[in-house]
């Protein structure tokens, strides 16, 4: 079995921070999205992987390579224009030539195992197999209606759901989907839609199976759930929760908390739940619950539940009682100079 992961999307929900930057390549705990990605294939024995790019995401390959650090080899894909999820898959047709292969999406994290989704395509007659979870609201989501242990019915982000069943950003198929693939046409969203080239194989009388699971996933399309994915995954790393070795005594620390042995804090209150990225500098600071991907610097700043892009500046005359909320794209920079600073300096 081959892996295909999908990185072509813009992003556009996570901008600023997209802007520059694919979101596949955003920091959870410290790890790019997409290298958690491909250690989780590895980790299943899906050595021979497939990436799906857009004409500007150079920055993929550069970073990453070829793979061979995670014992896998990784082929990039280029998806030229943005038509959907089945339009991206399409761009792998001839990687994937008539291996069975697994899916998954580059802005996901599924904390638990893949194996039981393989097996559920291997173990039957199955056409394709899916991985499946409540949630409270599945508007969001691509939602299946299962009747008598079968599903009958995929919708894709419907108004008005028939089921609270989404469907986690995971498949597993058999080239059957090809078939299914190439006589797709356009939803109502202008999209080609993996949904419906699904829902085609069921009404031709294929089976598709799948699995319930009940493990943390996170569909990290805005900053608030990148926030949870960061939170999430700090709690769970317990190297997060002995204090920093090398950094000043003259910060509080509250894990968890991950700073890069590359950045510099003093001075500050850091935690919980706080990533500090390579060759930052954070000086006179509280920061709770926020990202700072890489060469951030900031200086009297008391920040919740914020995210600072690479090289941003921000600064203030003095630091504030109560925490403000930032959300920052790579290479702002700001400085707040208050009435009274301006008047002193006259």
């Amino acid at each position: 079995m081959k892996g295909l992961i999908l990185c072509a999307g813009k992003g556009t929900r996570l901008q600023p921070s997209t802007y520059t930057k694919p979101k596949c390549m955003l920091p959870v705990n410290g790890e790019y999205i997409l290298v958690s990605i491909i250690k989780k294939l590895v980790a299943a024995g899906i050595t021979e992987i497939g990436i799906v790019v857009n004409p500007s995401q150079n920055e993929i390959q550069e970073t990453i390579g070829d793979g061979a650090r995670w014992n896998a080899t990784l082929v990039y894909l280029l998806q030229d224009e943005a038509r959907g999820l089945a339009d991206a898959v399409k761009s792998a047709r001839t990687f994937m030539a008539d291996s069975p292969f697994l899916l998954m999406l580059g802005d996901n994290l599924y904390e638990g195992e893949v194996e039981s989704l393989i097996q559920s395509l291997d173990g039957t007659e199955a056409a394709a197999s899916i991985l499946l979870q409540q949630v409270k609201d599945p508007r969001q989501f691509g939602v299946a209606v299962i009747e008598e242990g079968q599903i009958v019915k995929l919708e894709e982000k419907p108004p008005h759901p028939q089921s609270n069943l989404a469907i986690v950003g995971m498949y597993a198929f058999t080239p059957a989907i090809w078939s299914a693939i190439e006589r797709l046409t356009p939803s109502a969203r202008g999209e080609y839609e993996i949904t419906n080239a699904i829902q085609m194989l069921i009404s031709e009388g294929g089976h598709v199976a799948y699995s319930i699971t009940e493990a943390p996933f996170f569909d990290i399309g805005t900053h608030e759930r990148w926030l949870e994915a960061n939170r999430y995954k700090m709690d769970h790393d317990p190297q997060n929760f002995e204090i920093p070795s090398g950094m000043s005594s003259s910060v509080k620390w509250i894990p968890p908390v991950r700073v890069d042995p590359t950045a510099r804090v003093e001075n500050s209150v850091i935690g919980p739940h706080v990533y500090i990225g390579p060759n930052s500098v954070v000086e006179e600071c509280i920061l709770n619950n926020s990202i700072l991907t890489d060469q951030v610097h900031l200086f009297n700043i008391h920040a919740e539940g914020s995210v600072f892009g690479s090289n941003v500046q921000l600064s203030e005359q003095e630091i504030q009682d109560l925490p403000a909320r930032h959300i920052l794209g790579d290479r702002a920079s700001v400085t707040r100079i208050t009435p009274q600073s301006q008047t002193d300096s006259k």
